[in-house]
């Protein structure tokens, strides 16, 4: 079942999975509970914390919002008017209050972080949008500390890719900032996609990694694993 999905997540309850035109919920059993057919080019979830909802997003610029019990579409809405390239990944703070997503506001060469408020899934603040020379690629919740890593590079001289990052996000701002080879950077990019799609073949067969997956998977890496290697140095 899971090889026909983009992305196949769970909890202890419940187990989505997107195949980009329907999102499919099932119980552990696998018995198919409900499907939605609310967006199109949605192919990853990601679970809140507090396991009473899911989001779906879709690289068309559109955030869908689920309840588990009873299985019903909460809110869908319109995050950014540009229509393509919003594929980048999205989380939850680990007390399940916030969700933040990388955005593309003004153009797919562009990027910015929203952050909701999850009672309603308002807009709190958004970060980054006015600085082009910082392009974010990944973000991911330390659930130690409650942090946020945050991956991405700088943009040189005349637009081109410069300095690729990880750093901590401190407020509105990226702190401790280390600096890393870019095939590290798209090693833990494409790993971050990997993770986010609960390491499915689709997924592993259109990302530009190498090696056994179920070896990947269990290599459990993170944002902060890259940025701590660094860090030594």
């Amino acid at each position: 079942m899971r090889n026909s999905f983009w992305s196949f997540i769970g909890n202890d309850s419940y187990n989505i999975g997107c195949t980009g035109q329907t999102v499919y919920l099932y119980d552990k059993q696998g018995v198919e509970l409900a499907r939605f057919k609310d967006l199109t080019y949605a192919y990853t979830a990601a679970i809140s914390p507090k396991n009473d909802l899911f989001v779906v997003k879709s690289t068309a610029g559109r955030l869908a919002v689920y309840s588990f019990d009873p299985p019903a579409l909460i809110k869908k809405f319109r995050f950014s008017k540009v229509d393509g390239g919003q594929d980048d990944n999205f989380c939850f703070s680990a007390d399940g209050s916030e969700l933040h997503n990388i955005e593309r506001q003004t153009d797919v060469l562009k990027t910015a972080l929203s952050i909701y408020d999850t009672k309603d899934f308002s807009l709190k603040r958004r970060i980054f949008d006015s600085d082009r020379s910082i392009v974010l690629t990944g973000i991911e919740n330390e659930k130690e500390t409650d942090g946020f890593y945050l991956l991405g590079y700088l943009r040189g001289k005349f637009g081109v890719a410069e300095n690729c990052f990880v750093g901590k996000l401190n407020g509105a701002e990226l702190r401790d900032v280390v600096y890393v080879t870019e095939e590290d950077h798209m090693f833990f990019l494409s790993y971050l996609g990997l993770r986010m799609s609960g390491f499915t073949q689709k997924k592993y067969a259109w990302s530009y990694m190498d090696g056994d997956l179920k070896e990947l998977k269990d290599a459990d890496l993170h944002l902060s694993t890259l940025w701590k290697r660094y860090r030594k140095q």
